[in-house]
């Protein structure tokens, strides 16, 4: 045992039910904070440094966040369990986009689900019609495979995988696959 921090709150650094934790290049650790509708990050000896989200359904809002990853521009990737969604923040807390496990509503991506069963395989480019299997229910996890670039979000009432690269050649981060 090295050491602690945190405990029962809402304020900053406290917790009502961390779920998640990630730790970026830099030693920054990453808490989603289920509970208290929001992800916070702080710094390797658990000095709190910035929130991300508050309790909604809006744009950068969460409810009931599941995981938390970082990538290495220092983006912030969140499950957002309840709202059925993935939230991006730079790193900073500033929000930058959602996705809901589709592309309806940019045309620049497009996406790939591996089935839990791997034998279906499907991908869809500048899909124009919302098609609902395509949807997240419930994400709970996610990681950043920073040796591929790409983004893994387990769509767990789906029972699939969905998988996103990210593109940095635009002005706003986007996904591809």
């Amino acid at each position: 045992f090295l050491t602690k921090w945190g405990g029962l709150g809402s304020g900053e650094g406290q917790f009502n039910s961390p779920w998640g934790v990630d730790v970026d290049d830099q030693g920054n650790i990453y808490v989603a904070d289920h509970k208290n509708h929001r992800a916070q990050k702080f710094t390797s000896d658990g000095q709190f440094v910035v929130q991300f989200g508050s309790h909604g359904t809006g744009r950068g809002q969460l409810n009931r966040p599941s995981d938390v990853t970082v990538d290495p521009d220092g983006d912030v990737y969140v499950c957002d369990w309840a709202n059925d969604r993935v939230q991006a923040f730079g790193p900073d807390g500033s929000f930058i986009t959602s996705f809901i496990g589709d592309a309806q509503e940019l045309a620049k991506w497009h996406k790939m689900t591996v089935d839990a069963n791997i034998d279906v395989i499907k991908a869809r480019r500048r899909v124009s019609t919302l098609e609902p299997e395509w949807r997240f229910a419930m994400p709970t996890a996610l990681e950043f495979d920073a040796e591929k670039g790409r983004l893994l979000v387990a769509d767990t009432q789906r029972g699939r995988i969905q998988i996103y690269e990210k593109l940095n050649d635009y002005l706003e981060p986007q996904f591809n696959l």
